[in-house]
């Protein structure tokens, strides 16, 4: 099984999605669901796999280590590295001028989807008498209808991080290039070569990663 990609703590880095879980066991089954489900789905097949196998070399390589032999990594791990838990990296603008680029990462990304299917669940538990739905003591339960525009926010925010990972693979296209040319990943996207020198990958204006169908467009 594929490991993880983020933990509990890293919720508390992100405004309201520091939920009061005793339990992190509750989290992890809708951590994995966003991975599987969502998250494959926005990369693609190819580009998510591939960052599973190079994150679970580089986490061997590090637990394998010692003082006298530190492990170096592959520059593909380094790649995925960056590509899940950010950095900040120089941009060159058509007009030659430079800048520091911050890209968040897709920890952000996979925060905001695991909330959206941890707040529409998680008080359904499954008994001996069947479901049930939990009460709570001195409060009142949001509605399912409000619970529901919660968990839209949480995607729509997901959507909007998702957008930087774009951005910091079209800007480092020589890398990336053999998954954002190949069908299976990113779905919704085109090349662009119209508006700066080299590869550029643009979002389709609108699209809503999670729940649109694939389209391949090559210009």
């Amino acid at each position: 099984m594929e490991p993880l990609l983020i933990t509990k703590q890293d919720f508390a880095a992100y405004r309201n999605l520091t939920v009061n879980m005793d339990d992190s066991k509750r989290l992890e089954p809708f951590i994995l669901e966003a991975q599987r489900l969502d998250l494959c789905r926005m990369l693609g097949k190819r580009l998510y796999f591939d960052m599973i196998k190079y994150l679970t070399s580089y986490a061997a390589g590090i637990a394998a280590q010692t003082d006298m032999a530190p492990y170096q990594p592959t520059a593909d791990e380094l790649w995925f590295q960056k590509l899940l838990n950010g950095t900040t990296y120089n941009y060159t603008w058509p007009d030659q001028s430079t800048t520091t680029k911050i890209y968040a990462g897709l920890k952000p990304v996979l925060v905001y989807l695991s909330f959206a299917r941890f707040v529409r669940s998680d008080n359904v538990r499954s008994t001996q008498s069947g479901f049930v739905k939990k009460t709570v003591d001195f409060s009142v339960q949001i509605s399912d209808k409000e619970i529901q525009a919660v968990a839209s926010r949480a995607e729509a925010d997901a959507n909007a991080f998702f957008t930087a990972t774009e951005d910091f693979m079209a800007d480092n296209v020589t890398y990336f290039r053999k998954y954002l040319a190949t069908p299976g990943c990113l779905p919704g996207q085109f090349f662009d070569t119209e508006k700066r020198a080299g590869t550029r990958l643009t979002a389709v204006k609108g699209q809503n990663y999670i729940n649109q169908p694939k389209r391949y467009l090559r210009r």
